[in-house]
């Protein structure tokens, strides 16, 4: 009999239970890849779990003598017999360590050829160690067996023909980190093969990647694809293949939106024509436009990462603090959103993805098929998503990084623009008059930023400081205090970006999140700063944040403010009052983020010190949506031990 989730033995450190047939394991490197894979087996390739084996027994041929192997997962054929034997193979795939090569004479391709030679139905097999993920299939000849490099091997209920993508419908979105090591792969195979600096490289790719977005929105049979086995594997079919992404890359650089993105590069893909066929067969399987906002940012960060200066991750604000900002807002279709230090566009992406998903989740009410849409419903709701786009803004002073923010925002789904290059703290009358005309103080609903902070970077420069009240001289008179005519010869830019966030805000109900070291909150030198916000703003939250947060990188301790900014009338009402009104502020303090302070992921644990382990959870985290912003639970059952969520989820309630 078959145990049930309750049932289920008490889970020990070190071990996992498996995704497939729920037996517990030994937790390791080679585990967790074999882990990912099976997840992707039903996920993305839609088999049931009885349709896979684990470690299947296998007899092939050593030398003169006939030996047992195993092989870590198995695909059988669906009129299998009640006890599988290696003639129901069809699928083999072979997961390796991290470290193991396909070129090794033990745990390489050669000896999962040998398998796939002794299964005599089976008709292709994988070979994947986490990172690098090769396929092969077998076809008999009258004399012999052939077996060559494909793309793919089919999912279940396809025939072996539709391992090259010819229609549209075998797209499917990508799940755990499959896009990801699909980005390394193609990262690797480039440096290996084609040469050339870091940052050259990487605008080739994104070339690749705007080519592959344009292949999904513009419909019809798809462009970046492997059509047959000449295209995959001879260089008569490589220039074929490089033609057509040629081809979707200059359709790319007609659109209005990404006028000067791409204008001091070569005019074409630079990519060799077989780096660029191995380029596409690594992505043309995934649904770019549908996978998920998580999915594509961990794998955008790992060639963005790289690429820019200083390469431990600084321009990427957590994801989890990120989504916990963008739920407390809750922003809304039509909202006008901005973010003055955008970075790569983590907050406005995730902003847009928000609203994106509310205006999907109304339109399938009134889809004939709530599971799928037609083509013209889907094309409805992504107009109405790319106009949402046109209110999502960001602006970044290094041009490099409003680039890629505005990629980011390509991936999902939107190329309309609205991410500029330019110093938000200077005069906007300073601003070039493109950016000035879009980009309008008192106009965005909200604002959600982190800024770069730090005393060693003080604003300095009277045309800049002369703009703000915070970078005045403040005495105190009694219980207030009193703005000065001096200036000060420089501020540290967070206090700043405070007050050009507050005067980007619409009077009266603009809101805004910002992320801030709490020596603002907390250090008495700066209690003129806080007097300031309290007589401006309305103080919606205050979440304090662990050490954890920014480690490995920094160990500044940071808080996230939210405000609204107060009209004018309120502010003259309290001002012959005398009295500032009561309200209720939230305040919370997270104590764990999901990571201890080298970076590690930690889980959440019983009262005992042992790990909870609840796989039923994993399907509903599954299918949450950056909407939900659940506490991540993966495949093996373990809950990353997260307070954000829970934090933002009391907040939606209580305010």
């Amino acid at each position: 009999m078959t145990k049930s989730v309750k049932d289920q033995p008490e889970i020990s450190d070190g071990k996992i239970v498996d995704f497939i047939d729920g037996k517990i394991r030994k937790d390791s490197e080679t585990e967790q890849i074999r882990q990912n894979f099976e997840r992707t087996l039903i996920e993305e390739y839609n088999y049931h779990p009885e349709d896979v084996s684990v470690d299947f027994k296998i007899k092939v041929m050593d030398g003169s003598r006939k030996v047992t192997k195993t092989i870590s997962l198995s695909i059988l054929h669906e009129k299998k017999s009640a006890k599988p034997t290696q003639d129901d193979v069809y699928v083999l795939i072979m997961v390796v360590k991290p470290k193991t090569q396909p070129t090794d004479l033990s745990g390489g391709t050669e000896d999962l050829e040998k398998l796939l030679a002794a299964c005599p139905n089976a008709a292709f097999a994988c070979w994947s160690n986490g990172i690098e993920t090769l396929y092969f299939q077998k076809k008999k000849t009258k004399f012999d067996v052939d077996i060559f490099p494909v793309n793919d091997f089919p999912r279940k209920g396809e025939d072996d023909a539709a391992i090259f993508t010819t229609d549209r419908s075998r797209l499917r979105a990508a799940t755990g980190n499959n896009l990801l090591y699909a980005f390394k792969r193609c990262h690797d195979f480039i440096h290996a093969n084609q040469g050339g600096s870091k940052e050259q490289i990487f605008w080739e790719f994104l070339k690749v990647l705007f080519a592959k977005i344009q292949d999904e929105e513009q419909g019809g049979r798809p462009q970046f694809s492997i059509r047959t086995l000449e295209e995959r594997n001879t260089p008569t079919g490589h220039q074929l293949v490089k033609e057509r992404i040629d081809a979707l890359f200059k359709s790319v650089k007609k659109k209005s939106g990404f006028q000067g993105l791409f204008d001091d590069q070569a005019a074409d893909i630079r990519f060799q024509p077989d780096v660029l066929t191995f380029t596409v067969a690594q992505l043309e399987k995934y649904d770019f436009l549908h996978s998920s906002v998580d999915v594509k940012g961990m794998a955008y960060e790992t060639i963005v990462g790289p690429t820019l200066e200083g390469t431990r991750g600084e321009f990427f604000t957590p994801r989890n603090l990120v989504k916990m900002a963008v739920k407390m807002l809750d922003p809304k279709p039509g909202d006008r959103i901005l973010d003055p230090a955008c970075g790569t566009g983590g907050f406005i992406v995730v902003a847009f993805n928000y609203i994106a998903e509310q205006l999907r989740l109304a339109a399938k009410k009134q889809w004939r098929n709530p599971a799928k849409p037609t083509e013209d419903e889907e094309r409805v709701v992504n107009e109405q998503i790319h106009q949402a786009g046109k209110n999502v803004f960001g602006i970044d002073f290094n041009a490099n990084l409003a680039k890629t923010a505005q990629m980011n925002m390509v991936m999902n789904n939107d190329g309309r623009g609205g991410i500029y290059s330019v110093n938000s703290l200077w005069k906007p009358s300073a601003w070039p008059k493109e950016i000035a005309t879009a980009i309008t103080l008192s106009g965005y609903d909200m604002v959600i930023t982190n800024p770069p902070f730090g005393t060693k970077i003080k604003v300095e420069g009277s045309e800049i400081l002369g703009q703000y009240d915070l970078a005045h001289a403040w005495s105190k008179e009694g219980e207030r205090w009193v703005m000065q005519g001096t200036l000060k010869t420089g501020v540290p830019p967070e206090i700043l970006f405070i007050e050009r966030c507050f005067q980007f805000l619409k009077p009266g109900t603009g809101k805004m999140a910002i992320v801030l070291p709490d020596g603002i909150l907390g250090n008495p030198d700066l209690e003129y700063v806080r007097y300031w916000i309290m007589a401006n703003c309305q103080v919606l939250a205050s979440v304090d944040l662990p050490v954890e947060m920014f480690l490995p990188r920094t160990g500044t301790q940071t808080s996230v403010l939210f405000l609204r900014r107060k009209s004018d009338q309120e502010k003259l009402a309290e001002s012959l009052s005398g009295e500032p009104p009561e309200y209720s502020i939230f305040m919370a303090i997270a104590k764990s983020v999901g990571k201890d302070r080298r970076g590690n992921t930690i889980y959440k644990r019983d009262k005992e010190g042992r790990e909870i382990i609840k796989p039923d959870l994993y399907k509903k985290y599954a299918h949450s949506t950056v909407l939900d912003f659940a506490p991540i639970v993966e495949p093996t059952g373990r809950i990353v031990n997260d307070d954000l969520p829970e934090i933002a989820r009391l907040f939606r309630e209580e305010f």
